[in-house]
């Protein structure tokens, strides 16, 4: 039993399968986050909350995670300030600029 090869099939493709393309992202260096516009990154940074130069909850050595409750039906505890400052509701936006705001160790 042979096997027959159509002559279009034996040459060469001279059209590319891939195309290599090179792109340029600016990464924040506190959130990992990227962009494409090394203007639109800047202006995150500025006012990232895991940046430690704009006081945020997410940075503070006061800021107590939430925590998993015991058992499945206990809710647990919210995120807290252990210096009593009130938090963000669900909005999930943490306050920067605190006056109370300590480094982290």
């Amino acid at each position: 039993m042979s096997h027959v090869v159509p002559a279009s099939s034996t040459q060469p493709s001279t059209a590319p399968t891939t195309l290599v393309v090179t792109v340029t992202r600016h990464q924040c260096p506190h959130c990992r986050r990227t962009w494409a516009k090394r203007a639109a990154a800047e202006r995150h940074v500025a006012r990232c909350w895991r940046n430690p130069e704009n006081r945020s909850c997410k940075t503070c050595a006061h800021l107590m995670p939430a925590e998993e409750g015991p058992y499945p039906e206990h809710p647990g505890w919210p995120e807290e300030c252990s210096k009593g400052r009130e938090l963000p509701d669900e909005s999930g936006v943490p306050l920067t600029g605190c006056s109370l705001w300590g480094p982290t160790a």
